[in-house]
Parts: structure tokens; sequence; C-alpha cells
């Protein structure tokens, strides 16, 4: 993945973040962006984000909904693993020949510390190295149980959706 020669303007080092969306100016000195391999990047219309921690029986699902598209533009799939333990990454890595031979160009990175930093992170990173006019957000998480902080805050919220029903997931 190429970074960003550029300073950014949170003060972190280029070499951390991923280059797109955060530069301001020319990233690498090739002028691609992201996993582009030293091509010139291409016009992307839509961007396909999907942030990944431990989704491996869901990815062939996942990734065989994008394959299957009928839309015509360009696409291009933005994948971070949040610190995966159970092969998620080599499994989106194996649909790399069936997505590019569909047309849909790919960028995966991610981290393997021995905690994940969060959907949130997860969510930021795989659309800060995206191309896209437009993301699609295509997250492999299905429900969750959340915590406020400050405790207490947006209260409501919180109770409803702790407690909201598989047959709702798909609803609401």
């Amino acid at each position: 993945m190429s970074t960003c020669s550029l300073e950014h303007p949170n003060g972190q080092k280029a070499e951390s973040l991923p280059a797109k969306r955060l530069c301001k100016g020319e990233c690498a000195q090739d002028g691609s962006v992201g996993g582009g391999g030293g091509k010139a990047s291409r016009a992307v219309e839509v961007s396909i984000v999907i942030p990944v921690h431990n989704a491996s029986c869901w990815l062939d699902e996942c990734l065989q909904g994008i394959v299957d598209q009928d839309y015509t533009g360009s696409m291009e799939l933005s994948v971070y693993d949040d610190a995966s333990t159970d092969g998620s990454r080599a499994i989106v890595e194996g649909w790399r020949e069936r997505l590019e031979r569909r047309g849909v160009s790919m960028v995966i990175s991610g981290h393997d510390s021995a905690q994940p930093r969060g959907v949130g992170h997860a969510k930021n990173q795989a659309v800060s190295q995206s191309s896209g006019k437009y993301l699609c957000f295509q997250d492999a998480l299905i429900g969750c149980q959340v915590r406020r902080d400050p405790e207490g805050s947006t209260e409501r919220y919180t109770r409803w959706i702790n407690n909201i029903s598989q047959d709702q997931l798909s609803t609401q």
C-alpha cells in the first residue's frame, strides 16, 4: 500500500495512514494512491467499504454479493482488517482474482495488534484508503451491544439498540 508523502493536518506520520482521502495533493511518487501497484489509478465511481474483524463465516456471502452486482460503473473494494485472528484477511485475498475479473479493484490493509481498535476505527481507515466518488458501506457485522461514554448518555437509544431482535436487524 502506498502512503502519502505529505504531512497530514492531524500530525500523524504519513507511513501510518492510508494515502487516499487524507492527502491534500499528490500522493506517492508514481501518482498512484493506495494498492495501485504502480499503475496509474483510474477514476472509481463507487468504493465499497468493508470493516472486518473476525468475519470469516460471513465474508464469502458478502463478497459474492459484490460479484453479483448489476451496477456497470467502476467499483473498488476497500477492506480494513481490524486485528482478525480467524483468517478473514486471507479469505478476502482469496477473492481478489474473481473481483478483479468482475472489474472491482481492491485495497486491503489492516493491523495485527493484540487488540482490535473498533468498528469506527476500521471504517475510518477503509474510507481513508478508498478513492470512489461514492461510498457504499457493507459491514461484516450483523448486530451489537453498545456502551455509551459517558455512561447514561443517549440512554433511550442505547436501550433500544441493545434490545433489538434478530428479526428487526434487517428492518431497523
